[in-house]
This record gives C-alpha cells, sequence and structure tokens, in this order.
C-alpha cells in the first residue's frame, strides 16, 4: 500500500469553487491502446461504452472489500468505509485495449483529527492494471481521479488541497452527480415508471434549490419539459423530443443527452439558484492541468461504471485529469416503517409509502439486494427505487411474486435488515361483474346535476382512474369523473367505489364508465342516464265503490315510460300514450275490501328503473256515483196538441221532480242538450229568473226551468254531479218541441 499524504495548495479557492460548481455531467476523452496492440480480450467483451453526452472517459470496476466479508460491494453504493476496509479498483477493458495514465484516490475523513490535515491524496498508480488501496480512517467523502496522460501529484495537490470550505464544495459537487446520474439513468431507461422518473427530476432540482411543481402523471417528456424550463427560461419552449429544437440548443434529441447537456451548461446556459452554471473549464485552468468532472453510469450485469467527461480539446502543454466523487453516508442501518398502502400486484411498478428518519431516508436508494420473504422464509428479488419526492419506495415485482403477504427485506452493504409491516400482493380486478348498485342507477337523471352514484361487483383497491363517455358518439370524448374508495388507493380490499356524476349537460342515453389500474388497461361499466320520470298531473285518481270498471285518462308529460301501476286491492290497465305522452287511457278495477275515503299509494314502474316510484294517495276511493234514478214532469194546461210523455214544449218552464241517489253536500246539476256542452250549472237552492232547483230531501230535487232559450228538437238532459268523485249518467228529462 502506497502512504498516504496530506496535501495542500495554495490555488485561489474562488477558482476552486467555480469548478466544483459545475458538477457533473461532461463529455470525454476516448480511451487508447498502446503501440504493440496488446490485449485483455477475453470469452465475452464489454458492450460498446456510450454516454447520453460526451463520450466514455474508462470502465472501471471500483469495489469496497470489508473483513470479515468475502464478498467486495460496488463503491459507488457503499455506505461505511472505514479503517481497515479495501478500495479495488479494476480497469474494464475491450479487446486490444491498453488503459493509460494513472488514477489515485481522494478521500475527506468524517472526523478530522489532531495533527492531521482535511484530505487524503494517495500516490498515483497506473491505471492499466488492478489496484488497491486500503482505507486508514472512516471517511465521509472518496473521489476517484483519472488521468489519461498520468497525473502530477503535485498538481493533484494543488487542486484538492485546500480548507472547509473546499470540501463543503467537493461535498456539494458529490451530491449533484449523485442526483444527475439518478435522472440519467431514470431518462434513459425506457422502462422507468412516470413515478420515478419525477422523483429523479424533482431531486435534481433541488440541488440547485428549485422548487419545480412536476406533474408525476405526466409523460417522462412533459415531466423533464417542465424541469428544464423552470430551470432556465430560454428553454421554455423546448421539446426534448423535436430535433428541430434540439438541434437549436447544440443536442440530441434525447432526454438524457437533454439532461446531461443542461447539467454541465448547454450552449444557451443553465441558471440555477442565480448562479450562471457554463461549464466552460477553461476559465479555471490550473498550471499544466486542466481538471474535468465525470459522471458515472452502471455498466450491465453490475460489472463496474462508465465514466464520461467532456472531450474538448485541452490547451497546449496542458494535462486532462477527470475527478468522479461519491459520499459515504457512514449511517446506521435504515429503520423502515411500511404506510398503510401497502397492498400491491404483481407484475407492475407500485410505490409504496414508507416512513424513514431523514438521516436513513437521504441514502436509502444504496440499500441493495431487496426481496420479498414469505411467511416460509423464502426470498424472492425485487427491484426497488426510492422516490425521494414522495417518501416512498416503488417495488418493481415483475411476474414472479405470487398472491400472498410477505416481509420486505433489503441489505445495508452487508447487513440484513426488514421493514416493519407486510406487503400485500393482490392481483388487479377483472371488472367482469362490476354494475352499478340499482339505488345508484335509479337516480342518475339527465340535466339534475351532481349526483352521487355506488359501484359494486369487485375489489376496487387498485383503481386509479375513471372517466365517463357516451356510448354510440363517435365525437364523444373520454371526461374525468370524480371518484372516492372507502379506505384508499392500495390500502386493501374494497367492495364498492363512489363516483360523483355530474349530469347538468348530459342528455338521456346509454353511458359507460372506463376504470383504470396501474396497468393503464380501461375497463367498461355500462349504464343509463335516465330521462326526467313521468309526470302526471291529474293525480288523485278517484274510483267509486259499487262500479267493477272504471275508465281515466292520466294528463301530464312522458307518460309512455310507465310500464306499469300497482297498489293494494285495485288492477290497473294501461293504454297506450297519444303522440307527445301528454295523455294516457287508463281502466281501473276495485277489488273487495276497499272502502270510501281510504287514499291508497300506487307503485308506478318507469322504464329502466329497477325500483318503482311510489305515489303517496294516488288513488282515493269514493262513494259510489250519483245516479238519476226517475223524474216526474208537470205538462202546462190548456195545450191544444197532445204531447208523448217524453216531450216539452218550448218557451214554457218546465216543473220536474228529479229523484236522485248518492247525492253529497257537493252535489250539481248541470243542464244541457244531448251532444252539447252544459247550457247550466244549478246548486241546490239556486234561484234566478230563468230557473231554479230546491233540494226537498236527501234524495229529491226539484226543478224549475224557462225553455225559452231551448232549441227546438233539444234532448235536455240532466246529469248530477258530485265533483271530482263523478257524475251520474246523462238522464233524459224531455225532448223539446215547437208547437204552433
Amino acid at each position: 500500500m502506497e502512504p498516504h499524504d496530506i496535501l495542500k495548495s495554495g490555488m485561489p479557492l474562488r477558482l476552486l469553487s467555480l469548478a466544483l460548481a459545475t458538477v457533473a455531467l461532461v463529455a470525454a476523452q476516448n480511451p487508447s491502446t498502446t503501440p504493440d496492440g496488446d490485449s485483455s480480450d477475453t470469452a465475452t467483451a464489454p458492450p460498446p461504452l456510450t454516454c447520453p453526452a460526451g463520450a466514455p472517459v474508462a470502465a472501471v470496476d471500483l469495489r469496497v472489500r470489508s473483513l470479515p466479508n468475502p464478498d467486495p460491494l460496488p463503491f459507488q453504493t457503499i455506505n461505511h468505509l472505514s479503517e481497515g476496509d479495501t478500495l479495488l479498483y479494476n480497469p474494464v477493458l475491450r479487446p486490444h485495449e491498453k488503459r493509460p495514465g494513472e488514477v489515485a484516490l481522494v478521500m475527506v475523513p468524517e472526523k478530522r483529527e489532531a495533527g492531521k490535515d482535511a484530505l487524503i491524496v494517495t500516490q498515483p498508480r497506473a491505471a492499466g492494471t488492478p489496484q488497491q488501496w486500503k482505507i486508514p480512517r472512516t471517511i465521509s467523502l472518496a473521489a476517484f481521479v483519472y488521468g489519461a496522460q498520468g497525473l502530477s501529484k503535485k498538481k493533484v495537490e494543488g487542486f484538492l488541497s485546500q480548507d472547509d470550505l473546499l470540501i463543503a464544495q467537493l461535498a456539494d459537487y458529490a451530491a449533484k452527480t449523485a442526483q444527475t446520474e439518478a435522472l440519467v439513468e431514470a431518462l434513459e431507461n425506457t422502462d422507468s415508471s412516470a413515478a420515478s422518473v419525477n422523483a429523479a427530476l424533482s431531486g435534481f432540482a433541488s440541488q440547485y434549490g428549485l422548487a419545480v411543481q412536476i406533474d408525476k402523471t405526466a409523460p417522462p417528456a412533459v415531466q423533464a419539459q417542465t424541469l428544464f424550463a423552470t430551470m432556465n427560461p430560454q428553454l421554455a419552449t423546448y421539446n426534448p423530443l423535436a430535433s428541430s429544437t434540439a438541434e437549436r440548443v447544440g443536442q440530441t434529441a434525447s432526454l438524457a443527452t437533454a439532461a446531461a447537456a443542461l447539467f454541465f451548461g448547454s450552449p444557451i446556459g443553465l441558471a440555477a439558484g442565480g448562479t450562471a452554471m457554463l461549464l466552460d473549464l477553461r476559465y479555471i485552468a490550473f498550471p499544466g492541468t486542466q481538471f474535468r468532472s465525470s459522471f458515472a453510469q452502471p455498466l450491465a450485469g453490475d460489472k463496474g461504471l462508465n465514466l464520461c467527461g467532456q472531450r474538448t480539446p485541452a490547451p497546449p502543454h496542458t494535462r486532462v485529469a477527470y475527478i468522479w466523487a461519491v459520499r459515504i453516508p457512514n449511517t446506521r442501518t435504515p429503520s423502515i416503517q411500511i404506510g398503510p398502502a401497502s397492498y400491491i400486484p404483481p407484475g407492475q411498478k407500485t410505490s409504496v409509502p414508507v416512513q424513514v428518519a431523514d438521516p436513513e431516508w437521504k441514502y436509502l436508494q444504496r440499500s441493495r439486494n431487496w426481496g420479498l420473504l414469505n411467511d416460509k422464509g423464502q426470498k424472492t428479488p425485487v427491484k426497488v427505487l426510492k422516490l425521494g419526492n414522495q417518501k416512498a419506495l416503488e417495488l418493481d415485482l415483475g411476474k414472479s411474486v405470487a398472491a400472498g403477504d410477505y416481509k420486505l427485506q433489503g441489505f445495508w452493504d452487508w447487513t440484513a435488515f426488514d421493514a416493519e409491516g407486510l406487503i400485500h400482493v393482490r392481483p388487479l380486478s377483472t371488472f367482469q361483474n362490476v354494475r352499478l348498485e340499482p339505488k345508484s342507477q335509479d337516480s342518475l337523471i339527465a340535466k339534475a346535476g351532481k349526483t352521487p352514484v355506488t359501484l359494486v361487483g369487485t375489489d376496487f383497491e387498485f383503481a386509479e382512474k375513471v372517466q365517463l363517455k357516451k356510448i354510440g358518439d363517435e365525437f364523444a370524448t373520454p371526461q374525468p369523473v370524480r371518484f372516492i374508495l372507502p379506505k384508499g388507493l392500495r390500502e386493501g380490499p374494497q367492495t364498492h367505489m363512489d363516483v360523483q356524476v355530474d349530469t347538468a349537460d348530459l342528455d338521456a342515453g346509454n353511458y359507460e364508465f372506463l376504470i383504470s389500474q396501474q396497468d393503464g388497461k380501461y375497463h367498461s361499466v355500462e349504464f343509463n342516464v335516465l330521462p326526467s320520470p313521468p309526470r302526471v298531473d291529474d293525480l288523485p285518481i278517484l274510483a267509486n265503490t259499487g262500479l267493477s270498471t272504471q275508465h281515466y285518462v292520466l294528463k301530464g308529460a312522458r307518460l309512455d315510460l310507465i310500464s306499469k301501476l300497482n297498489a293494494a286491492g285495485v288492477k290497473f290497465d294501461l293504454g297506450p300514450a297519444n303522440q307527445d305522452a301528454s295523455e294516457r287511457n287508463l281502466t281501473v278495477q276495485l277489488q273487495a275490501g276497499l272502502k270510501p275515503g281510504a287514499a291508497v299509494p300506487v307503485e308506478e314502474y318507469v322504464k329502466n328503473r329497477s325500483a318503482p316510484l311510489i305515489l303517496d294517495d294516488a288513488l282515493q276511493i269514493t262513494g259510489p256515483l250519483p245516479v238519476i234514478a226517475s223524474s216526474k214532469l208537470s205538462v202546462p194546461a190548456g195545450l191544444e196538441i197532445a204531447l208523448h210523455t217524453d216531450e216539452f214544449p218550448a218557451g214554457y218552464t218546465l216543473n220536474g221532480m228529479l229523484d236522485v241517489r248518492n247525492m253529497s253536500s257537493k252535489s250539481t246539476l248541470e243542464l244541457a242538450c244531448s251532444g252539447d256542452p252544459a247550457l247550466h250549472q244549478l246548486r241546490p237552492g239556486e234561484q234566478t229568473s230563468k230557473y231554479s232547483l230546491q233540494q226537498l230531501s236527501q234524495d229529491q230535487l226539484f226543478l224549475s226551468y224557462d225553455t225559452s232559450d231551448l232549441p227546438a228538437g233539444c234532448a235536455l238532459q240532466a246529469i248530477v254531479s258530485n265533483g271530482r268523485e263523478g257524475k251520474s249518467d246523462p238522464y233524459t228529462l224531455a225532448h223539446i218541441i215547437r208547437i204552433p
């Protein structure tokens, strides 16, 4: 092991601050080969190295070995780097590649010890062969330095040996690098969820003190555009997917490239927190060596890292060195409490809320080897991603996890830990038997306004979105509707879901709910928006006792929607409605047991409704109809012409006695010629110069009527009316004739 030197430099801190604040994504310098063409060819060569911006600097495998743990762990996810640990370096080489130059480590101890300086810098070593460094103290930050043209230790000292402010800047640089790496990885991965991209964008923005509201349900391209436009107003119209716009800012049509270029300071610059982050490192040149930031991308299969850096020509007589830094948290094993939304489906990426102390949460993404443990202790590996802006973990179960209850287990370096609480794996609903509750279906009336309804028939715990669409309308577009789950999303089985439908702008007809879960598939639930119910204006229906069959005419609106009427002790027979459904014939047959004065509720069954409408007191039972049983008329004296018994001479006063049954206190007598409207309506006790009507007893009326105005041939008829309770049949009193 090379001795560790405590190095210092007199370089102006202002220039160093600018260098370290520019954080991390640059393009790079190509690896080179030696003239002799020596090869480290293997049976399977690593894939070609690419960078979203710039070019590869070097592919390296950095791992940490800690006794007594036999398996080295990746350096970029290590949580403790303590005295006695060993950092292992291996160059990852392609066939015929020789790694030129030298590598070195720069380390910041967790605690400053008396008589020791703040930075530990190792002697440069050959980059083309495996190396290892013994860790002398607990380290809080480590930087890997690579110079393809070699490293001058003096110049490394000049760049890195500074006071506490420089250390803080180096730590800030490492944090920004980590956030950028997470963003680039999320944007480059086509399988990334919208939530994971949102978390990476929010973390990236937070490094510059930006509070950006990003819709986590929006497509990744829209989320990225929101962030980029906020960080620099000149990018407000920048579309990361439009090549023409990308050309204007000197970028390719790639979101990851856009993120990398913006992070470095694209040709139009990146304003962040009031500081211009233009990554033009010629302004911070160091005599003989120019240091450039680099960021890392993981190689497939956990085979190491691909370091990306800036590939612009260096000034004459100047070496280029690349620096990549990682913070070491040295925090305790995390304690995780799983939140209530812990029911998740297989085959999906699902966010699960957790409670974790802030110091542990900050670096929780460094946990590794996640898996689900069943009740037998068997472990199924799963992918877990920290969603920093949600205080949640995104679990990607794949399709290999069966339904059941599991413990979530991870590793913190070499130490296993279990989260408190269970992960409940449940299948997504098929929605095959979903329907509206009958009462809810009946309540959906066109133009009625906001109406709460309830869906039943399945487990709704995974429902994320509900839309409404009219069926059969090719121009209709689904509209979102509000819904409420009884417990909440992914908080356990829920057998119903409440939805609010605003029918104010909906016509009567067939509609469907489109319900989607996190798999994005829509499930249709058909229902009807009903027209307003029928309106009957001439209620109550009056039915007289003593008649087997009685006929009525219902009057109102939408009477054609009535499918049936029902009442105890009554039989209804509905005829067809007229053309505008404003009238409809009705026949009523009373059965035994109904007495006059009874008010009977009627059940009105309406088309497409499951339950009848109750029309209270819609049928009233009255007494029998009045009947004119007989009459006796007085014929004028002194007539020269003999009259038939049913004739009466016009111009004389008709006097007669009428025998009437079933009269009431409201009875009136209507007189008219047969087939004509009523001439007069007489009330008992009423008397004028033309007529008078007197009630002699309960069932006798005496009528006196001047026939002078009656036309010849008039069949004078009398009707006794009991108001709404009904009328008697017409009774012919006499035929009016003219005599000479």
